[in-house]
């Protein structure tokens, strides 16, 4: 009788031990069998946008459903159909997705991204979203068909990204190159002349707060055969300036300013003839050429392209016309 109880327990622990490992053998056939957390999911998700950032190529997305992994590449689409930009991304943490933009299929559905605006998420493949009217938004995109197409950037710019910025012009440096023209009286002629000279100008404004602009001006002028034949003179201004921008029609903008202006004036041929008389004219010309002062007037940016402006400076210190680039 002992021994049919041991043969009978023998037989139900090896039945209990097959069962087992064929249901945890199973379990194992059905996590490989099924779709992977990361890298894509063919269904479109939605999270909202926390941040974006200055640069606007840095979002900050909540991760709610937490389908969004470090190294996912993700479109954000709008409307469930809508392709809007292809991003990578870059980290999770506490429900928070950091996310980096990689391309923009659409600056006008771009134009639309917020703060707190809700979008839906496609990870990994997004060709599907293109089938039926790649064709079509190809051409929308692709054609130019008029001049305010060349200022879609500007719908990107009024929109209130940040609830603090207010700048008309986004970005913190504007750097400029300008021609403009130095004129003086001449009196060591026999009869007193005006002459000009070519005067190059180069400069570099930041943006220290929203619409506010620290400026500094380097202009450069050489003349030739001054004070004498065969000399040259070499006069160089620095101008420090402080703008504020106001936003005119036309994609322009005026930026009146106030500032101080100092010269540096290197004639080394100067006063140096035999005549005594003559040398002490060059000398009081030269030193008259450059005074410093005080400055004001304004500064006009017409958008030519995004990113780039005509620019025009009408003051006590310059006139000139020249082009500037933002960034």
């Amino acid at each position: 009788m002992s021994k049919i109880l041991k043969t009978t327990f023998f037989l139900t622990f090896v039945s209990f031990a097959l069962c087992v490992n064929k249901i945890h053998a199973q379990s194992l056939v059905d996590d490989i069998s099924s779709p992977l957390g990361l890298g894509s999911s063919s269904e479109i998700f939605t999270e909202t946008i926390r941040t974006i950032s200055r640069s606007q190529k840095i979002f900050i997305l909540t991760n709610t459903n937490e389908m969004l992994y470090k190294g996912d590449f993700i479109t954000l689409v709008l409307g469930g159909k809508d392709p809007v930009a292809r991003a990578l991304v870059g980290k999770t943490h506490d429900s928070l997705a950091g996310i980096k933009i990689l391309k923009i299929y659409s600056l006008k559905k771009w134009s639309v991204l917020r703060k707190g605006l809700e979008v839906g998420i496609l990870k990994g493949d997004d060709s599907r979203l293109f089938v039926k009217e790649e064709k079509k938004e190809v051409e929308e995109e692709g054609q130019i068909k008029s001049e305010e197409d060349l200022y879609d950037i500007d719908v990107v710019e009024e929109t209130d990204f940040f609830t603090k910025d207010n700048r008309y012009i986004r970005p913190d440096n504007v750097v400029g190159a300008a021609w403009s023209q130095y004129s003086f009286e001449n009196t060591l002629l026999p009869e007193t002349e005006t002459e000009v000279g070519t005067q190059w100008a180069f400069s570099w404004a930041y943006q220290f707060s929203d619409n506010y602009w620290v400026e500094g001006l380097y202009g450069r002028t050489l003349l030739s055969n001054f004070p004498a034949q065969s000399t040259q003179t070499l006069i160089n201004n620095f101008t420090i300036r402080l703008k504020y921008t106001f936003k005119l029609p036309l994609y322009s903008y005026l930026l009146p300013y106030v500032g101080f202006q100092i010269y540096n004036i290197s004639s080394p041929d100067a006063g140096q003839s035999n005549d005594a008389s003559l040398n002490a004219k060059e000398e009081s010309l030269i030193n008259d050429l450059g005074q410093d002062q005080p400055v004001f007037g304004a500064t006009l940016l017409r958008r030519l392209v995004p990113g780039w402006f005509l620019k025009v400076d009408l003051g006590n210190d310059i006139i000139a016309l020249g082009a500037a680039i933002e960034f």
